[in-house]
């Protein structure tokens, strides 16, 4: 049997109160040192537990240089490893006919999301690493780790498939009124001064109220998930609306004035009609 562990992409990096930690919040020292909560703690704790079964990471840091994920491909293909360890990538499109037993770890993190579509991600993910296994003439099996096994939408994705999960997914956002059944534009803004994102994006909300309708509707600002990137404070206003047209106009009057105020001097900013992601 040859088996393949996918763990689930995080949301967002190891943070408290959605900024990153520089120093111990006990102790105050900032000599710390990042461990990892992905694949090579999971790599280590495999190899603890299977000693006798070599282990294959397949990551980005595995992965950096060139020709090395075409390498690590093929000495999957070859059987080299009784396990294979990876991030999405390993799932994508790769045939593996050896593999009969699939697990994605960590799966909860679609299930409890500020994001939106973090559970139709989740679901497509299941589904992907799902599909490596049992591939061939032999039977397939997959584990999902979760800590919620009785979540609505994991048990309808496993009972009755992608298509019933879509089904009430699309529901659900129907009766929340999100995307597709609305429009959204995300106003973004980020700084190395912690003030400045916000400070800009209430003025953005003074601008945009005098044209709210009943059908446009203002959030925020608030820190976006990660507030904290690259030594870069993040913060977002959303728009959010059943009504295109509308989002339209407001767009039309409202750019011209960001690109006016004062703030948007201190601040890199940008404006994401229909988001792909609220990150």
């Amino acid at each position: 049997m040859l088996a393949l562990a996918m763990v689930a992409p995080a949301n967002a990096a190891i943070q408290t109160g959605g900024v990153i930690l520089d120093s111990c919040d006990n102790c105050g020292s900032s000599e710390l040192l990042g461990i990892g909560e992905g694949t090579e703690r999971v790599e280590q704790a495999l190899l603890e537990r299977f000693p006798n079964d070599p282990v294959l990471r397949i990551d980005r840091d595995t992965t950096r240089r060139k020709g090395q994920l075409e390498d690590a491909l093929c000495d999957a293909q070859a059987g080299k490893a009784r396990i294979l360890l990876g991030t999405q990538m390993l799932a994508k499109g790769h045939h593996f006919p050896n593999v009969t037993l699939a697990a994605i770890l960590d799966a909860d993190q679609g299930l409890f999301s500020s994001d939106f579509r973090a559970s139709e991600r989740m679901a497509q993910l299941i589904i992907q690493v799902a599909g490596r296994a049992g591939r061939a003439d032999k039977p397939g099996e997959v584990i999902i780790q979760t800590h919620h096994p009785d979540h609505p939408l994991l048990r309808q994705l496993v009972e009755q498939g992608y298509p019933a999960f879509a089904e009430a997914a699309l529901r659900e956002r129907q009766d929340t009124l999100l995307p597709p059944y609305a429009s959204m534009a995300l106003l973004r803004a980020e700084a190395t001064d912690a003030e400045h994102p916000r400070a800009f994006l209430e003025s953005a909300r003074e601008l945009a109220e005098p044209r709210m309708s009943d059908s446009l509707q203002l959030w925020g600002p608030v820190a976006a998930p990660m507030e904290r990137r690259a030594g870069r404070y993040r913060a977002q206003l959303l728009v959010q609306t059943s009504n295109r047209s509308e989002l339209q106009q407001l767009l039309k009057h409202w750019v011209p004035q960001l690109e006016t105020l004062k703030q948007a001097r201190r601040v890199r900013w940008s404006i994401d009609v229909d988001p792909v992601d609220m990150f």
